[in-house]
């Protein structure tokens, strides 16, 4: 006869191999925030200033990655708005921007054809604006802005002829 055991029940060995599942399902839980402050999403609000005319649109980019910046139409990941221009200053805004990095690019589309006007060496014909207004070629790093909730952001349209 073999030697008795101890009446063991798997209830106990079931409650400890449930913790991970369970640890987990919390995890998956909890609301999005990002590491960087804990942040919610929030709106970005983009004034714009220095439009010389009504004529046309106004194409907004945000970006979150670098590729094809700054020209909307060579991005696969920029969050784009096509607003029609009602007045001398206008007010776009993305809704639920996660927290981090952003820059943002504007371009009057004056004749409302959906593309940046160029000349033949690439520089805009139509006028245009960055977040940061930086001066010259916009950069990445130089365009870039903090994004923690509603933020506000302004950028001046410059033409550079005429």
């Amino acid at each position: 006869m073999p030697p008795a055991r101890p009446d063991v029940s798997p209830a106990p060995m079931l409650r400890i191999a449930a913790l991970p599942a369970l640890a987990l399902l919390a995890a998956v839980s909890l609301p999005a925030t990002s590491a960087a402050g804990n942040s919610p999403a929030g709106a970005v609000t983009v004034s714009v200033s220095g439009l010389k005319h009504t004529r046309g649109k106004l194409i907004a980019c945000l970006w979150r990655e670098k590729p094809g910046f700054p020209t909307c139409q060579k991005s696969k990941s920029a969050r784009r708005q096509t607003i029609a221009i009602t007045g001398n200053t206008m007010r776009i805004t993305f809704p639920d921007v996660a927290p981090g990095q952003y820059a943002v690019t504007i371009q009057h589309d004056e004749d409302s054809d959906g593309k940046l006007d160029t000349n033949f060496i690439g520089m805009p014909k139509e006028g245009v604006g960055v977040s940061n207004n930086p001066g010259g070629m916009p950069g990445w790093k130089k365009s870039l802005v903090p994004v923690a909730g509603d933020t506000s952001i302004a950028v001046t349209i410059r033409y550079l002829f005429g």
